[in-house]
Order: C-alpha cells, then structure tokens, then sequence
C-alpha cells in the first residue's frame, strides 16, 4: 500500500500542486493519538480529502478514473518543518503518523460524493471546508497523472491536496473532521 498526496490543488488556480510520497507507517488511524516527535522544531498538519483506490489499474484515462476509487475520507498530512539537514527533507513528510486518516465512507454511502462537503476543524473551530468536485487539478485527472508514473493498488490512498494552510500541532489539541455532518476523523495530538 502506496499514500501519494499533493499539495495545493483547492483554492487558488495559481497555486502550484506538488506530488508526494509517504511511506505505509505513515498511516495513523483515526482514534489514535498522534505524538508530536523530537526530530523536529515544528511540525505542520495540512487539511485533506483523502480517496482509497479500490482495484489495480496503470495508464488510468480519465474516463474511467472513477472506476478506481472506492471510498473517501478526511485526513490531515503532516509535515516535520527542520532546515538542519537538507539531505533528510523527504522524510519530512514519510515518518510514523504523518498521514491521518479518517473512517472510509464508501460513494454508496452518499448520494453525490463528488460534492459532500467535508468540514475540518482543530479544538471545535473550523479551519477548512471542501469537497472533492473544488480539485483545481479534478480528481480523475489526479487519478490519471499518478496511474502514468506507478501501478495504483488495492488500498493505496491519494491525499487530494491540502484544503487550507497548514496550522503548527501543539499538544493538547483536538483534530477533527466531518464529511455530510458524520464525523469520520477525530484525534488527540499528544507529546
């Protein structure tokens, strides 16, 4: 299991979309804790609609993109922000629990999926709303970029791009996120 993510992608056209890998440690489920780590000053968490890949596909069109998605969720990447070692800068976003993902909802679940708004929020206050159908880059096209350069797999997730600026994680603080009023994603962030 692969997590590919972008960055940007929601809001301003201009904003230029940057691709990402994490590794599969990354995964951090909602219910768990994230703990902050020491190998960084700062560490920064980005809003992000999050889509499961249900089948094998490589050389996906964008036609048929939709046939390779099969749930969706709300998640948060995060990112470890040190300028001490350039050489590292990858791993930046690949470490244990960087990638924090919600409960899967799956498109049965919902009548539009494309247009659910998905609503997150840090300590009760929200600080994005999206849905899948506000992509600058659509979401069969993001499908099709990735399926071009690596095999898509069974349960590799596609972080869809970051709905807000990030916002600095200091312990004590509540992560959640609902899509359609259900909440999927709810986290402590703990030292």
């Amino acid at each position: 299991m692969k997590v590919i993510g972008f960055t940007g992608n929601y809001g301003d056209v201009d904003q230029s979309a940057a691709c990402y890998l994490m590794a599969d440690s990354s995964i951090l489920y909602s219910g768990r804790p994230f703990f902050v780590p020491d190998f960084a000053a700062r560490f920064v968490a980005a809003p992000s609609i999050v889509v499961r890949m249900g089948r094998l596909g490589k050389c996906v069109a964008p036609k048929f993109a939709h046939r390779y998605w099969d749930a969706f969720t709300a998640g948060f990447n995060v990112q470890a922000c040190d300028d001490s070692d350039s050489r590292l800068v990858a791993l930046g976003r690949a470490f244990d629990g960087a990638a924090i993902v919600g409960d899967w909802l799956t498109a049965q679940d919902l009548d539009d999926p494309l247009r659910e708004s998905v609503e997150f929020c840090v300590d009760d206050v929200p600080v994005g709303r999206a849905c899948l159908a506000d992509m600058v880059m659509p979401l069969p096209d993001a499908v099709a970029a990735v399926s071009t350069r690596c095999s898509i797999k069974m349960g590799d997730m596609l972080f869809t791009g970051d709905v807000s600026p990030g916002l600095t994680l200091q312990p004590g603080q509540h992560l959640t996120a609902s899509i359609g009023g259900r909440r999927v994603l709810d986290v402590k962030v703990r030292l």
